[in-house]
């Protein structure tokens, strides 16, 4: 069952976002071992799969979007909790560590192919590729994002003005715009290319709209925003002009609710992941627009 709690204006429903259907799961079992402590969830560009950054089984997990898995492979020797994850447009896998100030490439099929190294105040996060392949690294152990080319060269980095942001997710809007989400300050900053901030969204708070933690973002075809507030066990939406939806989810280990979701994302044919840290598995979604 997917739980709803929508804001109501003079009675009538507002709801512009699709509908939420589910359809898989996964998680216990794959390949003899549960998902443990996962922390990152990534698509592969190219095809409606989930790629999961297994944290404390040193692996990578490989799902399609009914939910089987297809390919899971072991970090190499020395390699350990990975953190954050993304796919750029050749296939190559891109993670982050939870510990040490690099990344760590592989290709698809789990060769380790290369090390990227950061300067030594970075604390890699999530992670998102844009279409140049171009790396957008959430820093944990500042305030913001470092911007690296395929190669590693450093193109540009954004420091929140914000006191209190902590960075723990990142995403793009459908106007390329960067996401920088944290889970303490403003839930949502958004940097246009200039490195502008051109809004800021989510205080912390007991409203339906305000945030306990949040951890991560995604901003579907139709502009709607959608958080994770990892603490509350749901997903809030936002409409383009960043009104207050409604919220998907309840605290639970039953289809359909959370149990400290931490990441989303949405494949190209529009089923929508999100993975849990609590109960150790990944969620699958279909959306449904109505006519």
């Amino acid at each position: 069952m997917l739980w709803y709690t929508s804001a109501l204006i003079l009675g009538i429903l507002v709801s512009s976002a699709p509908r939420v259907e589910f359809l898989a799961s996964a998680g216990e079992n794959i390949n003899g071992l549960p998902l443990n402590n996962p922390q990152g969830l990534a698509v592969n560009p190219s095809h409606e799969e989930f790629l999961i950054a297994d944290a404390l089984n040193d692996r990578i997990v490989i799902i399609d979007t009914t939910g089987a898995a297809i390919f899971t492979f072991s970090l190499m020797d020395g390699h350990h909790n990975p953190f954050g994850i993304a796919v750029n447009s050749t296939g190559e896998i891109i993670i982050s560590p939870m510990d040490t100030p690099e990344l760590w490439i592989y290709d698809y099929s789990g060769r380790y192919l290369s090390t990227i190294a950061l300067p030594g105040t970075v604390l890699p996060g999530r992670l998102a590729v844009d279409k140049d392949d171009n790396i957008f690294i959430v820093n944990r152990a500042g305030k913001g994002i470092l911007q690296i080319d395929k190669d590693g060269a450093i193109l540009k980095t954004f420091d929140s003005p914000e006191v209190k942001c902590r960075p723990s997710g990142i995403c793009f809007d459908n106007k390329g715009n960067i996401l920088l989400i944290s889970s303490e300050g403003n839930a949502v900053t958004a940097i246009n290319t200039g490195n502008q901030v051109i809004y800021s969204l989510g205080v912390h708070g007991q409203k339906l709209e305000e945030f306990s933690h949040p951890s991560a973002a995604i901003v579907e075809t139709g502009g709607n925003m959608w958080v994770i507030d990892s603490f509350c066990h749901h997903i809030k939406r936002f409409d383009p002009k960043r009104n207050y939806i409604d919220m998907i989810g309840q605290r639970g280990i039953g289809l359909g609710e959370f149990f400290f979701p931490v990441d989303l994302k949405m494949t190209p044919g529009g089923k929508l992941g999100v993975l849990e840290k609590g109960s150790g598995r990944l969620q699958i979604f279909r959306l449904v627009y109505d006519k």
